[in-house]
């Protein structure tokens, strides 16, 4: 699914990643910083969003917060893989997460209102070990749709799809 383009491996190409309305950068250096921007993993005083701590479980706090919000991709609603990806996410404590992560409800809500408002966005991947790549990916699946993803790193193992379900 992800084939080195450019600079990138990715699912898109860099002319998407220019276009975006939002650029998510996830353990990944922030550059160009002219659009709307998030930061996962770190912190910048141009980011609408800071969370400064990511984890296995952060792609899983955001997928379900997504779900409850009804933030998602419509189509998901009648596939047989939502409904237990969703049964997964019931077991995510909200509260508990948050709070691992050094950040706010607010700023959680703040990142995914942009990911909503976003027509088109784009996430860059920095270094994330191999169970954060597949829950990330699964929160992904949720915006499939409109979202384009980069990594330097090679992620060609790895497809925009609900893991572990």
């Amino acid at each position: 699914m992800f084939e080195k383009k450019g600079n990138y491996f990715t699912n898109k190409d860099e002319e998407f990643l220019k276009k975006s309305d939002l650029v998510i950068y996830y353990n990944e250096t922030p550059q160009n910083l002219l659009k709307n921007v998030a930061i996962i993993g770190d912190k910048s005083e141009f980011s609408k969003v800071d969370i400064p701590i990511s984890s296995e479980k952060l792609p899983l706090l955001l997928a379900r917060l997504a779900y409850v919000f009804e933030i998602y991709d419509e189509e998901l609603k009648d596939m047989d893989e939502f409904e237990d990806f969703v049964e997964i996410l019931k077991g995510v404590r909200v509260k508990k997460e948050i709070q691992k992560h050094n950040t706010t409800l607010e700023e959680i809500a703040g990142l995914l209102y942009l990911i909503d408002e976003a027509k088109k966005f784009s996430i860059i991947i920095g270094d994330i070990d191999e169970e954060e790549m597949m829950n990330l990916m699964s929160f992904l699946k949720m915006f499939e749709s409109k979202v384009g993803v980069f990594s330097k790193n090679n992620i060609s193992e790895y497809e925009i799809n609900f893991y572990d379900v």
